[in-house]
C-alpha cells in the first residue's frame, strides 16, 4: 500500500513538474518574445504623436469684408473653406507631431512596403477601389517615392541625393503620392501593433487650431510678412519661402529658393496641441475625397459631429479654375515653403494669408509634388 502510495505521488510530482517546466517555457518564451519586439521597435524611427483630446472648434471660413480683402479670389474661399461652420469631435486620437520624416519613410521602403500587396490594399472605408494603387504601383514600376525633378536611388544615397528640395534624413518626405502615404500607414500600423492612418481633414484641422479655433497654428493675430515666414532660429512661424523686402503685409516680397526644413524647426508655430509645422514647409495629404461646397452640404445633412469627406468626388470632378481638371483627388492641408503656396497663386492677394488653419487644397492621387508630404494619425482606445 505504501509502495502504491509513493508511485502515486511520484507521478502526481513529475507530471506537477512537467506542467511547472512547460509553464516556465511559455514564460520565458513570452518574454523573449515581447523583449525581441520592444528591441525591434527601439530600432525603428516610429513617428511621435501628441494626445488630441475630444472637443467642439470652429471649421472653415467665413467670406466676409475682412476676408475678401485678405483673399481676393472669394469665389475660391466660397468654393473651398466657407461658411465657418461649428463641429465636434468625441473621440481622443493623436496626431503626429511632426510631418513624417525622409528617414521614417525609408524604412518602409527598406522593409519592402512597396512590393507587399496587404498595405496598399485600400479599405472601403475610403471609397476607392480595393486594388487601385497597387495597379498604379505596377504599372508605373515604383519603387520609392519620387516625382518630375527626381527620384530617389536608395543604393546611392538614402535621402533623395538628387533632390535640391529635401534631401536631408530629417526634412519631410515629398513626391509621394496618396497611395504611398496610404501603405505607409498600413505598414507602420503593422510593425508597431498600434493603429495608424492618414487624419480627415477634420482631424487635421481641429489639431491645427485646438479648441480656441485658432486662425492660424499659434493664434489669432494677423503678423507681419516678416514675422510669420523666414529661416530656422529667426523667431519666424512658419518656414515659408519667402523674405519680405517691407513689413507691410504687400507684395514687395523677395522670392527666396525656398526648399523644406528639418521638421520642428519652428518651434514658435506649434500649435495649441504640440503639432509642428501645420503651416508651412510642405502642404499634407489627408484621408478625404475632395469636393468644392461640401460644407454647407454636410451642415444642411448634420452632418457636424465626427465628420468625414464625400463618399465619392463630384462625377464629372471639375475644378472651376483653368485648366479645369476633370480627376477625382484627395484634399491638401496646410502650406508648403514655396512662394505659390503662400498667397502669389490666384486664391489669394496677400502674401501671407494662406496660412490659415482652414486653408484646404486638392491633390490628384497618382501625382507627387515637391511640396506635398503628410503626417499620420495614432488611433487610441476611447
Amino acid at each position: 500500500m505504501l509502495f502504491l502510495l509513493s508511485t502515486a505521488f511520484s507521478k502526481k510530482e513529475v507530471s506537477m513538474n512537467r506542467s511547472v517546466s512547460a509553464a516556465g517555457i511559455v514564460l520565458v518564451t513570452m518574454v523573449w518574445l515581447i523583449m525581441s519586439a520592444g528591441s525591434v521597435l527601439a530600432k525603428m524611427s516610429v513617428p511621435e504623436t501628441v494626445p488630441i483630446q475630444p472637443g467642439t472648434f470652429t471649421m472653415g471660413m467665413d467670406v466676409t469684408s475682412e476676408t475678401i480683402g485678405v483673399d481676393g479670389y472669394t469665389g475660391a474661399t466660397e468654393f473651398k473653406e466657407a461658411p465657418a461652420h461649428q463641429v465636434t469631435i468625441t473621440y481622443a486620437y493623436e496626431m503626429g507631431t511632426y510631418e513624417v520624416t525622409n528617414r521614417e519613410f525609408a524604412e518602409f521602403v527598406d522593409a519592402g512596403g512597396y512590393d507587399t500587396l496587404d498595405y496598399w490594399m485600400i479599405d472601403p472605408a475610403y471609397h476607392e477601389g480595393p486594388l487601385t494603387g497597387w495597379i498604379w504601383r505596377l504599372l508605373n514600376g515604383r519603387t520609392a517615392p519620387g516625382h518630375t525633378a527626381c527620384a530617389w536611388d536608395l543604393n546611392d544615397d538614402p535621402y533623395w541625393k538628387d533632390d535640391p528640395y529635401s534631401n536631408q534624413a530629417d526634412t519631410p518626405v515629398i513626391g509621394i503620392t496618396w497611395y504611398e502615404a496610404y501603405a505607409y500607414c498600413n505598414w507602420l500600423s503593422d510593425a508597431t501593433g498600434e493603429t495608424y492612418r492618414l487624419p480627415t481633414e477634420a482631424e487635421w484641422e481641429y489639431a491645427a487650431r485646438g479648441p480656441n479655433s485658432n486662425v492660424f497654428p499659434w493664434g489669432n493675430e494677423y503678423l507681419t510678412a516678416e514675422e510669420m515666414c523666414g529661416s530656422p532660429g529667426s523667431g519666424a512661424m512658419a518656414n515659408c519661402g519667402i523674405v519680405p523686402e517691407a513689413s507691410d503685409r504687400g507684395r514687395n516680397m523677395t522670392l527666396l529658393d525656398g526648399v523644406t526644413q528639418p521638421v520642428g524647426s519652428y518651434p514658435e508655430g506649434m500649435s495649441y496641441w504640440g503639432c509642428h509645422d501645420m503651416a508651412g514647409n510642405v502642404s499634407e495629404l489627408t484621408a478625404d475625397w475632395f469636393r468644392g461646397y461640401y460644407y454647407p452640404l454636410q451642415m444642411a445633412l448634420d452632418k457636424t459631429t465626427d465628420p468625414v469627406g464625400p463618399v465619392l468626388a463630384l462625377p464629372p470632378f471639375i475644378i472651376p479654375v483653368p485648366p479645369f481638371w476633370v480627376d477625382p483627388a484627395r484634399t491638401q492641408r496646410g502650406t508648403s515653403y514655396k512662394m505659390d503656396s503662400i498667397g502669389a497663386d490666384n486664391y489669394s492677394d496677400w502674401p501671407v494669408y494662406p496660412l490659415r488653419c482652414s486653408h484646404r487644397m486638392f491633390g490628384f492621387r497618382y501625382m507627387g509634388s515637391s511640396m506635398v508630404g503628410f503626417r499620420v494619425l495614432k488611433e487610441v482606445s476611447n
